[in-house]
C-alpha cells in the first residue's frame, strides 16, 4: 500500500523526496493585500486626486500637476512596501512623505491640513477594501496592521516635512517664503521626486508600479 505524508510540502513532491525540497511553484506568492493594492493603484490615486482638488490645490495648474505626481508615486509605493523589498523601501517612503509635507508648506497649507490630505489615502483604501474585497479572501490581520503602520508612518513624516519647512522658512534659512511661486514649487518637487524614483528603481531593479514578483 502506498504511503502518503501528511506534510503538504512533502506530499506535493515525488515519493521519498526530502521534506525540505520544494518545487518552483511552491515559492510564496506576493501578499494578497499587496496584489490587491497593485490592482487598485490607479483608482486610488484618481480618487485621492479628486478629493484634494475638491479642497482646492491652490497655485494653479503647475502645482496641481506636481501634487498629482506625488499622489501617483505615494499610492504606487503601497504594494511595493508590502512586497519582499518593503524594508529596503522604507527610507525612500519616508523621504517621499516628508517631501509631500514640505511641498504642502510651500503651498501655504497648515500642519493639520497636510495630515488631513494624507489621511484621505488610508480612508480610500479602507473604502475600496469593503467595496471590492480581494478575490482570494479577506487580507490577514497581519497585512492590515502592517499597511496601517505604513500609513501612520507616512502621515507622521508628512507632518515632519511640513514642520521642518515652516521652521526654516521662519528662520529665513530657505530664502523661500510660504506660498512661493508655482514654477519654483514645481521645479523643486520634480527634482527631488526624480531622485527618489531613481533610488526606488535601484532597490527594486525596475520602476515603481511594475508587477510584483514572488519573494
Amino acid at each position: 500500500m502506498p504511503s502518503f505524508s501528511s506534510d503538504p510540502e512533502r506530499s506535493a513532491d515525488a515519493p521519498g523526496a526530502p521534506a525540505t525540497a520544494r518545487s518552483p511553484r511552491s515559492r510564496p506568492a506576493p501578499s494578497t493585500l499587496a496584489g490587491w493594492l497593485q490592482q487598485h493603484v490607479t483608482r486610488l490615486a484618481q480618487e485621492w486626486s479628486e478629493e484634494l482638488r475638491a479642497r482646492g490645490f491652490g497655485h494653479g495648474a503647475a502645482v496641481e500637476r506636481v501634487v498629482d505626481d506625488f499622489i501617483r508615486e505615494l499610492t504606487a509605493f503601497l504594494p511595493a512596501l508590502l512586497g519582499p523589498r518593503g524594508k529596503h523601501l522604507q527610507p525612500l517612503w519616508t523621504r517621499a512623505c516628508e517631501l509631500f509635507g514640505a511641498i504642502a508648506a510651500k503651498r501655504g497649507l497648515a500642519a493639520g491640513e497636510v495630515i488631513e490630505e494624507f489621511q484621505i489615502l488610508r480612508e480610500l483604501v479602507i473604502r475600496q477594501l469593503y467595496e471590492d474585497p480581494p478575490r482570494g479572501g479577506a487580507p490577514s490581520l497581519r497585512e492590515v496592521l502592517r499597511l496601517n503602520r505604513i500609513a501612520d508612518r507616512g502621515i507622521t513624516h508628512a507632518s515632519v516635512g511640513h514642520t521642518d519647512t515652516m521652521f526654516f522658512q521662519l528662520l529665513g534659512a530657505s530664502g523661500t517664503p510660504v506660498g512661493t511661486a508655482a514654477e519654483e514649487i514645481a521645479r523643486e518637487a520634480d527634482a527631488q521626486l526624480a531622485l527618489i524614483r531613481e533610488e526606488v528603481e535601484q532597490v527594486l531593479g525596475e520602476p515603481l508600479g511594475a508587477p510584483l514578483r514572488d519573494a
